[in-house]
């Protein structure tokens, strides 16, 4: 009865996990942990009250884990990470967040790159319209004009004959 006991007893406080299962959960945690730091920012800069205060309350679910995990496992979670660890770990968390927001930027840049285009084209469209319109009278009136000349100077020539027969 008393192992019986003694392995129930284990499974509530939680020691038949074995001690890599706990270092890589401690391990999961502080980097979500670290994670919610950069949210928490973002969500300040955009000021975005209600996704922080959901982000200040899972930080503090998460410390709450950790403080647990630490207190219960502290002799055997002596793979605490080191300073190039927690660098490396937050330059990988950086260059995700700024391939994504690389991505939405250049998805942004691209759309106005395309808008430009169409409104230069559409522009150029209606210039060479125009052009076409004012080239198409311009030409109208030259044959107008050519035809008011000819038919004048015909009538003219044709009253100089007439005076050069009457004489």
């Amino acid at each position: 009865m008393r192992n019986k006991f003694k392995g129930t007893n284990e499974l509530l406080n939680g020691r038949s996990i074995s001690i890599p299962e706990v270092q890589s959960i401690y391990q999961s945690l502080i980097e979500q942990y670290e994670g919610l730091s950069i949210e928490i920012l973002d969500s300040v800069e955009r000021n975005d009250y209600v996704r922080l205060s959901h982000l200040l309350t899972r930080r503090k679910k998460l410390q709450t884990a950790l403080d647990d995990i630490k207190s219960l496992h502290d002799d055997e979670l002596m793979t605490k990470q080191t300073v190039k660890d927690r660098i490396a770990n937050v330059l990988k968390t950086s260059a995700e967040m700024t391939e994504s927001k690389g991505e939405d930027a250049l998805i942004k840049i691209t759309d106005s790159i395309e808008k430009v285009n169409h409104s230069a084209h559409s522009i150029a469209s209606k210039t060479l319209d125009l052009s076409t319109k004012t080239i198409s009278k311009g030409n109208q009136l030259n044959h107008s004009v050519g035809k008011f000349l000819v038919n004048k100077t015909s009538k003219s020539l044709s009253k100089l004959a007439d005076v050069f027969n009457k004489q």
